[in-house]
């Protein structure tokens, strides 16, 4: 399935801010904890993608960020589920995110290219909070402008209409 989006990230990328010393850890290292609650407020700052309502993440699981010597990047989350709270209505879900991301900089464009695998939450400011199931690829311009939108082959899930 095809779907134009316009910025994607996926939870996992939030779990660098979220929880640093996944970032710390040597690439060597096995993954750390990441279970924890991200609010309203913060999800609301940090994430470019949101529902027409406030919601809430409670992560619980484990993920780790892997820097490889070309400066590529791995974020992986083995054993993570979400639920993804309607602070208005108190509907919630809760996911399995196990997926991966994959970012690769091309070092003479500046051009990020980033691959999700499995399944991941991502946030988009069009098409919101989405779960997705495959494999999708979207690419930023060194400025971080779009310039390549959203596609891949697999499921994606509208979360927000789920929890509204």
């Amino acid at each position: 399935m095809k779907r134009a989006i316009v910025l994607a990230l996926s939870i996992i990328l939030a779990l660098t801010m979220a929880a640093p010393t996944v970032l710390a850890q040597g690439n060597g290292g096995a993954p750390e904890d990441v279970s924890g609650t991200i609010p309203p407020e913060d999800v609301a700052k940090f994430f470019p993608g949101h529902c027409s309502f406030p919601i809430q993440l409670e992560l619980s699981g484990k993920g780790k960020v892997i820097t490889l010597p070309d400066g590529r990047r791995i974020l992986t989350s083995p054993g993570l589920d979400v639920t993804v709270t309607n602070v208005d209505n108190g509907e919630q879900a809760t996911f399995n995110i196990t997926g991966t991301l994959h970012e690769t900089t091309n070092l003479e464009t500046g051009e990020v290219t980033t691959v999700v695998t499995g399944r991941n939450l991502l946030f988009d400011p069009e098409a919101g909070v989405v779960l997705t199931i495959g494999e999708f690829t979207y690419v930023f311009d060194r400025k971080g402008n779009l310039i390549q939108a959203f596609e891949g082959n697999g499921q994606v899930i509208d979360v927000c209409a789920l929890l509204g």
